[in-house]
């Protein structure tokens, strides 16, 4: 019932040319860090060129004929393709979500406790599946606890739309730090409740929430000063040096706050969904995707779109500061609930790990039906 998903290549069976090569020839972070950065662009560029279709089709509401037979360890699209994955995160981050009561999220889940136990053969695949969208949406994966409202994916758009807003419109030193500590606590929080893995420590927590409002405070402030005194050439850069402290402090953020997951591990299972153990070169690998996709690709048209559209609409229409902060608002709620499906989407939630990279004590298994196994399964985190 398990559909297909989209398998990782060998870790580290190629190099990327841009990437400096590590001390060590036989780090395994390395050969991770270095293949994943290889794949990301070849899947960007799939994004890139499938994203308006795509999004047409997600949009559209599919008819009965369309909903596929439910399966309770499946997905209702097929998350080897993009536009199957960019169909399931828009349903993951739609705000409307955010709306859904307790007694439907205790609903959904008898229905699906019911599916289980093969109680509920009056239940439609779509019923079964919106049930699933409900608890995928508010419950983790991992501590199959409920999600706080404020970091669940689903309120990503309007936590972020706010401090997103911020950044671009500061002008002053004081108001760069200001906003860029706002985006930081909120990221801060975001890692936390999507985090893969089951155990926290706090301090290592706290640790990543000061290094990553450090980073992106003085990448801010300090890109900002080079900005403006540097030579015309440089003056045009400016746009991108909120996106530049974003990206760095993000990536910090998120390697930080998940730590504790490279260092000890997350769990894995088998294409049947055996349980395996903890693998830490899963870990490593599902940070890595994280800081690729949520922390590189998501904030470019949030970042860089907005005030660029801002400046060609002044140039039609005179507005006022006010006038013009509504609108850099909107363009900003606008890209990043159009860009973050997009983002997340480039590669599967739950992974596809091939067991040539993983620790000795996976290799050489073999599932229920005596064959050896050859990749194993990871929820990636988001």
């Amino acid at each position: 019932g398990r559909p297909g998903g989209e398998q990782d290549l060998p870790l580290g069976s190629r190099s990327s040319p841009g990437l400096p090569r590590l001390r060590s020839k036989g780090s395994m972070f390395g050969r991770i860090l270095r293949s994943q950065t290889a794949r990301v662009a070849t899947a960007t560029t799939v994004a890139a060129s499938t994203a308006i279709a795509a999004a047409a089709r997600c949009e559209a509401a599919p008819d009965k004929g369309s909903v596929p037979t439910f399966t309770l360890g499946g997905n209702r699209y097929d998350q080897s393709s993009f536009t199957g994955r960019l169909a399931h995160f828009r349903e993951m981050t739609d705000p409307k979500t955010l709306l859904t009561t307790q007694a439907e999220l205790v609903e959904a889940q008898a229905l699906l406790a019911a599916y289980e136990k093969g109680d509920a053969k009056n239940a439609s695949d779509a019923e079964l599946w919106e049930a699933k969208r409900i608890v995928s949406a508010i419950i983790h994966p991992t501590t199959g606890e409920q999600m706080f409202i404020g970091g669940r994916m689903s309120a990503f758009v309007p936590a972020n739309a706010i401090p997103t807003a911020g950044m671009l419109l500061a002008s002053s030193p004081s108001q760069i730090v200001f906003w860029q500590w706002i985006n930081q606590s909120v990221n801060v929080m975001v890692n936390y409740v999507n985090r893969s893995g089951a155990s926290v420590d706090w301090s290592q927590v706290g640790q990543a929430y000061a290094l990553a409002v450090g980073v992106s405070c003085s990448i801010a402030v300090g890109a900002r000063k080079l900005v403006e005194n540097g030579p015309p050439w440089i003056k045009r850069l400016g746009i991108a040096v909120p996106y530049v402290a974003v990206v760095s402090a993000g990536a910090a953020n998120v390697g930080f706050t998940r730590l504790p997951e490279m260092q000890g591990g997350v769990p894995i299972t088998a294409p049947d969904g055996t349980p395996l153990g903890v693998s830490k070169a899963a870990a490593q690998s599902a940070v890595i995707n994280t800081v690729l996709s949520r922390n590189l690709l998501l904030p470019i048209a949030p970042m860089l779109l907005p005030p660029i559209a801002n400046g060609i609409l002044k140039s039609v229409v005179p507005l006022g500061f006010y006038a013009s902060a509504v609108a850099e608002f909107v363009f900003v709620c606008c890209s990043i609930y159009g860009a973050l499906p997009m983002a997340i989407a480039v590669f599967p939630q739950e992974m596809q790990i091939d067991v040539g990279v993983l620790e000795p004590e996976f290799q050489g298994l073999k599932g229920k039906d005596g064959k050896p196994i050859a990749y194993v399964l990871c929820n990636k985190g988001l």
